[in-house]
């Protein structure tokens, strides 16, 4: 009977895969499609980047697609040499479907996380990765060709599996190698006391920058050593731009001078991050990892000297939560707001405010909701502070109502992490 039921069980996890990859194919052809006819203009970079390594040239120097600058740390423009050797209509099909595929990922990731299995599984990664299309985060990393997804795979895949497994923190490192905004998850680990896990991502990261300079040392040595990576003129010449959706830029949307906006920044953003990072960890030791990992996500974004609308694709695991949070009547009051802000980053309501074409004018020039659908993104993440806040100061008996609470992980380490008053 056992060995029946067992099999039964295999069978059914098989077909659950089975869907499950049928479904990432889809959404990985729904991706070609929707990125087909865009110009996947941060794709090019990254090819002309890969393109400039390979041919030994400068990569900070000068622009390397027309008018256009290599931004990312050396490490990354080695990653991207293999799109170099692609044709454009071939690295945009083959980035579109990886897109897909992560994206499917991200949200499987997060569901297991949460303790979603079995049949109930395959339904929810096919429904939320559907309406994720409809984001302008996620829309956005599959029109400009990015490579977000692809960052936040790396860090969710590494801080939701094993506690104990021996190479954690190594996602976290090799994201951070090609983007530095993924370095505040080392200091995630480092608040929660996970100093092994903290020292792996360093040396991961540090590893990158030991590649890059035994690879194409010119290059290394021009961003590290001769300050490209602080060089914020590369992203944007304007901080104060309309795109800028992170806590600066909506210091200087709003008007103020750009040197109080430096300190205002310097010293909101860091009383946020620390929050944020408090945040995560209280949320962490009682077993809410995918709400942790989101948190700093999120943070990461926000506090950034620069950050565009795809860099919010952090919205993902988010939303996950979110969906999950709604099933729970005694929790769901204090995450709706956050769930009607996310609701409303769809592109076309945010391009009422914030048109892509810098020389288009904004719908919306003015006034209270210009200023939501302009910021939204900061606010979502101020939104999520305050309901977190509330949410982990409930009693555990009201926070979990709902249903069963589940773990993480079956090993001893993470039931440890998952009890109560755990050390994160």
């Amino acid at each position: 009977m056992n060995t029946k039921l067992q099999c039964n069980r295999s069978a059914a996890r098989k077909a659950g895969y089975a869907i499950l990859i049928g479904g990432a194919g889809l959404f990985g052809i729904v991706s070609v499609v929707l990125a087909g006819n865009a110009d996947a203009v941060d794709l090019e970079v990254y090819r002309a980047g890969g393109e400039t390594v390979l041919a030994g040239g400068d990569l900070y120097g000068a622009p390397v697609w027309y008018d256009f600058r290599f931004t990312y740390p050396p490490f990354a423009a080695l990653v991207f040499t293999p799109l170099a050797l692609l044709g454009t209509a071939a690295a945009k099909a083959l980035v579109a479907v990886l897109n897909g595929v992560l994206l499917a990922f991200v949200v499987a990731r997060s569901w297991r996380s949460l303790g979603v299995r079995g049949r109930r599984l395959v339904p929810a990664v096919i429904a939320v990765t559907g309406a994720s299309f409809a984001l302008e985060s996620v829309h956005s990393n599959f029109i400009d060709g990015q490579i977000n997804l692809l960052l936040v795979t790396l860090v969710l895949a590494d801080l939701t599996g094993r506690a104990d497994h021996r190479a954690r923190g190594v996602g976290v490192g090799i994201a951070a190698g090609l983007k530095l905004t993924p370095l505040i998850f080392v200091a995630y680990l480092v608040a929660a006391r996970r100093y092994r896990q903290a020292a792996v991502a360093s040396a991961c990261a540090a590893g990158t920058v030991l590649v890059s300079f035994l690879l194409v040392p010119a290059a290394a040595g021009d961003f590290w050593l001769g300050g490209r990576f602080a060089d914020l003129s590369r992203i944007h010449t304007d901080p104060a731009s309309r795109h800028n959706q992170s806590l600066r830029g909506l210091l200087m949307k709003t008007g103020v001078p750009e040197a109080p906006a430096l300190v205002l920044w310097l010293l909101l953003g860091a009383a946020a991050g620390l929050g944020a990072l408090a945040l995560a960890v209280r949320a962490a030791r009682r077993g809410e990892h995918l709400l942790a990992v989101s948190l700093c996500g999120l943070c990461g974004a926000m506090v950034s000297p620069w950050s565009w609308g795809h860099h919010w694709v952090w919205l993902v695991p988010f939303g996950v939560f979110l969906v999950w949070v709604a099933g729970r009547p005694r929790r769901r009051g204090r995450w709706l707001p956050a769930m009607v802000l996310v609701a409303l980053t769809v592109p076309g309501l945010l391009a009422l405010a914030d048109p892509m074409d810098d020389d288009a004018k904004p719908v919306l020039a003015g006034g209270p909701l210009a200023f939501v659908l302009g910021n939204i993104y900061v606010l979502i993440f101020v939104v999520a502070l305050v309901a977190a806040v509330l949410d982990l100061r409930a009693p555990r008996d009201a926070r979990c109502a709902g249903g069963p609470r589940r773990r993480t992980g079956s090993g001893p380490a993470e039931q440890r992490e998952t009890a109560p008053g755990a050390a994160g």
